[in-house]
């Protein structure tokens, strides 16, 4: 389960990556797509330990 969620969490950066945005949509696109990143690395380092979610 919490590989799909990774991957999951990765398709939606992608998706956001690629919409066009600009000025403050554009600020807040990226500061999404950074938390959504550390949700990434939270959920690889719980599965490197063994966590299920």
């Amino acid at each position: 389960m919490t590989e799909e969620l990774i991957k999951e969490v990765k398709h939606i950066q992608k998706c956001l990556v690629n919409k066009e945005m600009t000025g403050e949509e554009w600020e807040e696109k990226m500061e999404i797509i950074r938390k959504l990143e550390d949700v990434s690395t939270y959920l690889k380092d719980a599965l490197g330990r063994g966590v299920e979610f």
